[in-house]
Order: C-alpha cells, then structure tokens, then sequence
C-alpha cells in the first residue's frame, strides 16, 4: 500500500511539475499563467497530502 502512495505521490509530483513548465512559458498575467499556475499549486497540494500520509503510515509499522 505504501509503495502503490509513493508512485502516485510521485506521479502527482511530475504532473506539477508539468504545469510549473507550462506556467513559467505563459506570459504573466494571463489566463493561460493563471490556470497553470492553479494546476501546479493543485497537483504539489495532492502530493503533500499524500507523503504525509506515507510518513503517518511509516510511523505506524
């Protein structure tokens, strides 16, 4: 279960980092920087949950 966490934390990792790609070649101010810029914040969110989560599990074994 834990293994299964990390390749999805990971997984959520390259897609923020996809976005911050994306974000960091759209012009400031725009609705394109704008919604990638949510998107990265979304995806780095949900990986932060989710290595929480692997650390409170490696605690408990």
């Amino acid at each position: 279960m834990v293994s299964a966490l990390a390749e999805a934390a990971d997984a959520f990792a390259a897609r923020a980092h996809e976005q911050e790609v994306l974000r960091d070649r759209a012009r400031p101010g725009t609705m394109v920087h704008h919604h990638h810029a949510h998107s990265a914040t979304l995806w780095r969110s949900a990986e932060g949950s989710l290595r929480a989560r692997i650390g409170e599990l490696g605690l408990g074994a």
